[in-house]
């Protein structure tokens, strides 16, 4: 077994119709075509010439920047109308009541009339973020202080 192991080259096994994305367009591009073609690594080029690889690793790491995995703060995760002004409101509303955004994200939301949105908070208490969000949004799915 090991013989023939040993007797497998890198040109045996290689995909050799790779695809490449250049440098310019915004990471959701890469994460979209790493999803729907199910890999996990994708070579960057400049013209002829590879200059990087983004990798799901690299993708992991960004979603958890956008969720402030380093900063305290109330977390909540809701489900929200897939309606014109619907963010607005619930940003000012944290706004208003003197909380500031640490992170934000939103998602799909099981169907095409909802959105999940999970966001990070501080300046503001628990108790406090339920408040103000609970009457705005369709269902609260979770809260709590997280995260250091």
């Amino acid at each position: 077994m090991s013989y023939l192991v040993s007797k497998i080259m890198v040109k045996d096994v290689m995909t050799k119709k790779v695809l490449t994305i250049t440098e310019d367009p915004p990471i959701e591009a890469a994460a979209r075509i790493m999803a729907n073609n199910k890999i996990g690594g994708l070579p960057v080029v400049r013209g002829e010439h590879v200059v990087g690889i983004i990798t799901e690793t690299d993708l992991f790491k960004v979603l958890l920047e956008m969720m402030g995995p380093r900063e305290m703060g109330v977390r909540v995760t809701a489900v929200i109308r897939k309606e014109p002004s619907q963010l607005a409101r619930l940003t000012k509303a944290i706004a208003t009541s003197g909380g500031n955004f640490v992170a934000f994200g939103q998602f799909s939301g099981g169907d095409k009339s909802h959105r999940l949105v999970t966001f990070k908070v501080d300046g503001l208490d628990e108790q406090l973020v339920r408040q103000v969000t609970e009457p705005l949004v369709e269902r609260l799915v979770d809260i709590r202080v997280c995260c250091d």
